[in-house]
């Protein structure tokens, strides 16, 4: 049995801002932003076969299903329906299997780019616009990104490196690590249950950034002003930076600098580490006053629940992590 090579290339006009979707099971993809207003996807498969005509054969039926409407291109793999049957995709595919696949995507930098992956690897490069990336067991590395970005990974670890400001950064992740760096955050919202989750850069004033894991760590790279709320029993807090602390055991505020920005830290055993940057390129700020001291906060005595009911609760989603640290910091189950 040889294996050959069969190429499927797509090409549609999308415009600056248009849309962008591609899902994919299994195959290394690599997408890359280009000038201009079309999107392109080549998708190279590596076919098993015993000839040319039955190689010709697979390709057809491996082909990815095209939706090219206005302004819109969505590429995704083929659906076998069950009609097809079981012994006949056996036959089609033979002792080889499946075809091996790489992809290869351009698009224009400002598109809103959509990507599904299953078991596939994936590198971005260079897109500014909208993006959101869901993946299941497969890496995402996304390089010299910008702009609006929404991240949902299960066993997937997450690279991002943007040498612009990121606008928005909403990452939700199973089991995996996520690992940000950048000039610079309009607003972050991470949540992770076991991975960790490390950040470099500036944080803007005004929102507040939130972090909640259940037994992730935090690891901050900042600039010289932040103030970071950590809520939770077993959290141990290492802050390499000039602060004052404020606040009661399970739920700490640390301030640095003015404390403009403000970060929410919650977990159940997760710990946090804050130090200065050391890889993120900074941006100049306008030097500002310091805020006027914090006021204290308010305790959160009350009668203790029954931890394992609390944890259970957790684990079925009909509480959150803030609310389960209250309850194990011994406040009241009423809303």
């Amino acid at each position: 049995m040889a294996t050959f090579t069969r190429t499927q290339e797509i090409e549609h006009d999308i415009g600056e801002s248009g849309r962008l979707t591609l899902r994919v099971t299994d195959p290394d993809v690599e997408m890359r932003a280009a000038d201009g207003a079309t999107a392109r996807v080549r998708v190279t498969f590596e076919i098993r076969a015993d000839s040319d005509a039955a190689a010709d054969e697979i390709f057809e039926r491996s082909r990815y299903r095209v939706n090219d409407a206005g302004g819109s291109l969505e590429v995704a793999e083929p659906e076998y329906s069950a009609s097809s049957g079981l012994g006949a995709l056996a036959r089609l595919f033979g002792a080889g299997g499946r075809p091996g696949a790489t992809v290869e995507v351009s698009a224009p930098p400002g598109c809103d780019l959509r990507y599904d992956g299953v078991s596939a690897d994936v590198t971005a490069s260079g897109f500014r616009g909208s993006q959101e990336y869901r993946t299941v067991s497969g890496d995402l590395v996304l390089d010299r990104a910008g702009g609006t970005l929404r991240i949902k990974g299960v066993s997937s670890d997450i690279s991002l490196r943007a040498d612009s400001r990121i606008d928005h950064l909403d990452v939700n992740t199973v089991s995996g690590d996520v690992s940000a760096v950048g000039p610079g955050l309009g607003q972050m919202r991470a949540t992770t249950v076991s991975g960790d989750i490390e950040v470099e850069g500036v944080l803007d004033d005004g929102p507040q950034h939130r972090v909640e894991t259940v037994s992730g760590d935090l690891t901050l790279g900042v600039g010289q002003d932040l103030t970071i709320e950590v809520r939770g029993l077993s959290t141990d807090v290492d802050i390499r930076l000039p602060h004052r602390t404020e606040g009661s055991r399970d739920r700490r505020r640390y301030v640095i600098g003015n404390g403009r920005p403000q970060l929410l830290f919650s977990s159940m055993s997760g710990d946090v580490e804050v130090h200065a940057p050391r890889r993120a390129p900074q941006v100049p700020e306008p030097r500002t006053p310091p805020l006027p001291p914090v006021p204290p906060l308010p305790s959160t005595s009350g009668a203790p629940d029954d931890q394992l009911s609390v944890l259970r609760a957790l684990e079925h989603g009909e509480i959150d992590v803030d609310e389960a640290a209250r309850r194990l910091a011994g406040g009241s189950n009423d809303a």
